[in-house]
């Protein structure tokens, strides 16, 4: 017997005040195409939307977990939130002006993600050393439940390395 589910039309991805938009920053996304936040990502699956914090210029995102991303019966697929984590620390990079690529991430899951879930996921870069970049970051409950958390070194791209992968893709 199939099950079928409905998907909500509007899911609400906003946040509260003391944040702005990213998309500016975050241009590289709609580019490379990114299968979290770009416009071949299935609308079943995962839906985002980021923002920079004003405070400290972390990444905020409000994320939705359907049922393409299920894991668990009912719960959100260890890999799902493993690959919102890893776009949220390189975008983290990105909006502070560093073109990075992912050269390790690690990801410890903390509690059980229910599907049709809104979380927020937040961001940030915890140490820089030349063209290393270590970011953190971690996806919450509205309640401050820690669902996942996640630290990755990020390798700063050269503008020549960027322009060429672009390049490519024209």
């Amino acid at each position: 017997m199939a099950v079928t589910s409905s998907l909500p039309q509007d899911i609400d991805l906003s946040i509260g005040p003391g944040h702005r938009p990213a998309d500016e920053h975050l241009a590289h996304l709609k580019l490379g195409r990114s299968f979290l936040a770009g416009p071949h990502a299935g609308e079943d699956i995962i839906r985002l939307r980021w923002y920079v914090r004003e405070s400290d210029g972390a990444l905020v995102g409000r994320v939705w977990f359907g049922p393409g991303a299920q894991g668990p019966p009912g719960h959100a697929h260890g890999g799902s939130m493993a690959a919102v984590l890893d776009e949220a620390l390189g975008s983290s990079c990105w909006v502070a002006g560093h073109p990075v690529v992912a050269a390790e991430l690690t990801t410890s899951f903390r509690a059980m993600l229910p599907l049709g879930t809104v979380a927020t996921v937040e961001a940030w870069i915890e140490k820089a050393d030349g063209r290393k970049l270590y970011p953190k970051g971690h996806i919450l409950a509205d309640d401050g439940t820690v669902y996942a958390e996640a630290s990755g070194l990020f390798i700063e791209m050269t503008s020549e390395a960027f322009d060429a992968l672009a390049d490519r893709l024209e």
